[in-house]
Formats: C-alpha cells, sequence, structure tokens
C-alpha cells in the first residue's frame, strides 16, 4: 500500500512538471511575431471628383470592418494578406531602393502595412498613378517589380480590363509580368466557371 501511494505521488510530480513545460512551448510559440504584408485596395479603375488621401485608406485599413467607408462613392475594398517569406523579403528589399520624390497630390488606390519580425511596422501608399507612391509619409520612385509585387499577390489586377491593363500599368510594359497577369486571369476564370 506504501508503495502505492509513493507511486501515485511521483507520477503526479512528473505528469505536471511534463504539463508545465508544453504549456510553456504553447506560450513561447504563440508569442512569435510572423512577417506579413496587409494590403488594402480600392477595386478597378475609379474615377472619381475627390482625391481619395492615404490618410483615409489608412484609416480604413486600421478600423476595417468597422469603418463607415465613407467616401464619395460606393467603392469595393479590398483587404488581403501575404504571408509568403519569398515574397515579402523582395518586396522590403525593392523598398531599399526606393528614391525620393517630390511630393505630390495623392489620389490614393492602395494602402500596405509591412509587418516584420522585429516589431517594426512600415506603410506604402500607392498613388494611382504608377510609379508614385509614399513610403512611411515620405514621396517616393520605387522600382516597377515591386509595384508588380504588390499588385499581382493581392488581386488588384484581377478587377481592369485586359486592355486597359498596359495602358493604367508602366509595370506590364515587362513582358514576364504582363504573361502572369494573363495567367492569373485565366486561372480565376476556371475558378469562377466551376
Amino acid at each position: 500500500m506504501k508503495y502505492f501511494f509513493y507511486i501515485t505521488i511521483l507520477y503526479l510530480i512528473v505528469a505536471s512538471c511534463g504539463q508545465k513545460q508544453q504549456n510553456s512551448n504553447v506560450k513561447n510559440t504563440t508569442s512569435e511575431r510572423n512577417d506579413s504584408i496587409l494590403i488594402t485596395y480600392i477595386c478597378g479603375d475609379i474615377d472619381s471628383n475627390k482625391a481619395i488621401s492615404c490618410k483615409k485608406l489608412a484609416a480604413i485599413q486600421e478600423e476595417h470592418p468597422k469603418n463607415d467607408y465613407s467616401l464619395p462613392f460606393p467603392p469595393q475594398l479590398i483587404d488581403t494578406f501575404i504571408i509568403d517569406k519569398t515574397v515579402i523579403n523582395k518586396v522590403i528589399n525593392l523598398l531599399d531602393n526606393r528614391e525620393k520624390a517630390p511630393d505630390f497630390s495623392e489620389d490614393a488606390r492602395m494602402y500596405v502595412t509591412i509587418k516584420i519580425e522585429n516589431g517594426i511596422n512600415d506603410y506604402l501608399c500607392i498613388d494611382c498613378i504608377s510609379n508614385q507612391a509614399k513610403y512611411n509619409g515620405e514621396s517616393c520612385y520605387l522600382d516597377k517589380e515591386l509595384f508588380f509585387l504588390l499588385r499581382y499577390y493581392s488581386g488588384f489586377y484581377l478587377w481592369f480590363d485586359e486592355a486597359k491593363l498596359i495602358k493604367l500599368f508602366n509595370e506590364l510594359q515587362h513582358e514576364s509580368f504582363f504573361q502572369k497577369v494573363l495567367e492569373q486571369r485565366k486561372l480565376k476564370l476556371i475558378q469562377i466557371k466551376t
């Protein structure tokens, strides 16, 4: 009987230590922060009388979905995440190559939050003019590949007629970028039909 009592006590001690270790592992993995890119954009070719400010799109992204979306017209807004580490690293490297630009009157179509593992967030507001953006509030010119990556992986191009794509987006003058967009459009049409 004594042995049964001691074995039971020993079992409870070992089991509780194992449970404590398992709980600490769960806490450690959930507190880690992953890199991601959150993109909020207005769908399609919108011609409005009133410019959309970066501040307005930032507020929509921050408050979404409880924002009132009080824009002068009822656009469709899309939020999407990019979590592919290869794409995120490419975006960050291309952002490092940005060039300073004169300030411009913004008419924003896309707002991007880049969340990096070290806890720093960067913000990118993309104008309706292809090569203009604001990076953390500073006007800059960005590489065409950066525009392509953000627009392609967010599904932004899917909201435009094929005929307008090259006309509206300079980065699609690059043949391989344009071909990828056409393939993406075909895949989307197949998904819709099935």
